[in-house]
């Protein structure tokens, strides 16, 4: 008796392991799952190009304050910045203003060295755009970059891609001014000079980007066209002569030279054109960062900006220098 109690237990003990077994076997992990940083990368440009699309936010005309908390930004004189981790990308924001209103935007994704998936995202990026804005409008290569380019109402939207990232930039299409657009009270000679200045600050004319024929829309010149270069002169009141160089690399914008020559040079009015150009420079990139002074000229810089100030004995130039950017 004792034999068949003993079996008894045996049985009911093998039959609840079983059953606690098969319990546990239904009992399965929560699957949860996150975000990769393409996705979250997409997330952050999507969510900029629908503000572009809706209006929310409009080149030279949306107000910064709109979007400081939104984006975490710190603002500093007129250029706002934010920082966001996404895994293995470094998302960097900037947006650019003049008084308080956005007029570029740049989204910078970095990837770091050991990302391998980078090309397979590129695609991804171009596709999103794609299906915001339609087929790219052009498309550029260089040594160091690739840039996709669209077209959308008054903006430009840039998509270059390099070796460890990629950057969309939104921007002010290039228009033509009227003649009631002009800076009144400017000498005409230094009217075309503050054009540049100002068409450089908007990113409506960019080194590695802009076109010739985005220069001839800019500009209203007799220029004398190359397949590489345009160039233009023209003399004010006979004592002032003007020379202006775009030069192209594979049909890209790859430097600019605008040179002012005196023939009177007791007059001094070449020092005060310099300060006024000087002073439109400074006023939308603050004071210059670097000052070189040597036997026959005086240079100034501002920072990481492309524009550079020089000073002779019988005149100035400006021009840009592609280290810069």
């Amino acid at each position: 008796m004792l034999f068949f109690k003993n079996i008894y237990l045996w049985v009911v003990l093998v039959a609840f392991v079983s059953s606690c077994s098969r319990d546990i076997k239904k009992i399965e992990p929560i699957d949860e799952s996150y975000p990769t940083a393409i996705e979250q990368a997409l997330g952050e440009l999507e969510a900029l190009l629908l503000h572009v699309n809706n209006n929310l936010l409009v080149i030279d005309s949306t107000h910064i304050e709109a979007h400081i908390t939104p984006q975490n930004l710190e603002c500093v004189e007129n250029i706002c910045r934010s920082e966001v981790t996404l895994g293995n990308i470094l998302l960097k924001k900037v947006f650019k203003c003049n008084n308080g209103i956005i007029n570029a935007v740049h989204y910078d994704f970095y990837y770091d060295s050991l990302a391998l998936d980078l090309e397979k995202d590129a695609q991804a990026v171009i596709s999103l755009v794609a299906t915001k804005f339609g087929d790219h409008n052009s498309i550029y290569n260089s040594d160091t970059m690739k840039t996709f380019s669209w077209v959308s109402h008054n903006n430009i939207i840039d998509l270059e891609l390099f070796n460890n990232g990629f950057t969309v930039t939104i921007r002010k299409s290039p228009k033509t001014e009227t003649p009631a657009e002009i800076a009144l009270g400017l000498p005409k000679h230094l009217q075309l000079a503050e054009k540049l200045i100002h068409h450089i600050y908007e990113d409506s004319l960019k080194l590695g980007v802009s076109k010739i024929k985005d220069i001839q829309s800019l500009f209203k010149v007799d220029f004398k066209g190359k397949s590489n270069a345009l160039a233009f002169s023209k003399t004010y009141n006979n004592r002032v002569l003007l020379s202006g160089m775009f030069l192209f690399k594979r049909e890209r914008l790859s430097n600019v030279y605008f040179d002012y020559v005196y023939s009177d040079t007791t007059s001094k009015e070449f020092l005060i054109n310099t300060k006024t150009i000087k002073s439109i420079i400074t006023e939308l990139y603050k004071e210059p960062s670097n000052i070189a002074t040597v036997p026959l000229s005086t240079s100034y810089r501002w920072g990481n900006n492309p524009i550079v100030l020089e000073m002779y004995s019988d005149g100035f130039s400006v021009f840009l220098e592609n280290n810069s950017l």
